[in-house]
């Protein structure tokens, strides 16, 4: 009888998300395209519950040509990714783009043995070869290494640090990638808790 009384919820066009989003630094990358956004939810969802599912979308890779990255400062983490040579190189290109290459790294080549129990990952950054052996468990990523390239942006004095969520998403980590300025916009629009990695290391 009083149904009009009844308070609508409030919807956000997506397109204003995204202008919301770009103010924090969150883009699509120049491969990805609006469709792209759409692959676990169709765009009334994303417009009816702004935010909640849009940013953790964008943090997936696109499933279409390149399968790159739907935005360059988000990343959805599946942990079970190093299975062989390579892995850690993706890792760390992966940071380094998210950080929008300030480090200015080069030469990123690792040696993944799952069997025998050993990996690393080496490159080139300011005239040193920096070297990091990783723990080895099955396949699954050995988070140091992430907390190690947050502490090299930091003694770098890169502008942006590596922000994280460890537990919100099964077994994928969500990691981002801010400036302090930026985050305090992002974590506001945020539907889900990130911290700096430093903090939970």
């Amino acid at each position: 009888m009083f149904s009009f009384f009844r308070k609508r919820p409030s919807t956000v066009p997506l397109k204003r998300q995204l202008e919301a989003l770009a103010d924090c630094g969150v883009k699509l990358s120049p491969d990805a395209s609006l469709d792209d956004l759409f692959m676990f939810h169709p765009r009334e969802v994303h417009e009816a519950e702004p935010y909640k599912e849009l940013i953790p979308t964008l943090g997936f890779d696109m499933e279409r040509d390149s399968f790159g990255p739907l935005c360059d400062r988000l990343w959805m983490c599946d942990y079970e990714r190093i299975e062989d040579d390579g892995g850690y190189v993706d890792v760390v290109a992966r940071l380094d783009r998210m950080s929008e290459q300030t480090l200015r790294i080069s030469r990123i080549t690792d040696h993944v043995d799952v069997e025998g129990g050993t990996a690393w990952v080496e490159f080139d950054l300011a005239g040193s070869r920096i070297h990091w052996d990783a723990e080895v468990q099955d396949d699954w990523l050995d988070p140091t290494i992430v907390v190690k390239f947050d502490a090299l942006l930091k003694a770098h004095r890169s502008p942006f640090r590596i922000y994280s969520n460890h537990t919100d998403f099964g077994q994928s980590a969500f990691f981002a990638c801010f400036t302090p300025a930026e985050f305090e916009r992002f974590r506001k629009l945020a539907k889900f808790k990130l911290r700096l990695i430093a903090e939970q290391a």
